[in-house]
């Protein structure tokens, strides 16, 4: 329940990763920054001092998983492809 609420919660990680998405510079790093400062008390993620500023982890069923948030908010942006945007015009 405490990793389903820190992925899925109000504040989650998909939350935080939307508001990254939508601000004009939005980035992997600023999002990793979010993610360990207002989850600072979830004891199942992880805040290990030797993890890169991009990455992060998390205990769950399958042990401790540590995340590479590389491109997170790059592939997250719902934008449109090119010829679908050529289409619209």
């Amino acid at each position: 329940s405490d990793v389903l609420h820190l992925v899925e919660g109000r504040m989650g990680l998909f939350a935080i990763l939307n508001e990254e998405c939508v601000r004009p510079k939005g980035n992997d790093t600023s999002f990793v920054s979010k993610v360990r400062t207002v989850h600072k008390d979830v004891t199942c993620l992880v805040q290990n001092r030797l993890y890169r500023p991009i990455e992060f982890g998390i205990v769950h069923y399958a042990g401790k998983v540590t995340y590479d948030a590389t491109l997170f908010v790059q592939k997250n942006n719902d934008a449109l492809p090119k010829d679908m945007l050529e289409c619209a015009r």
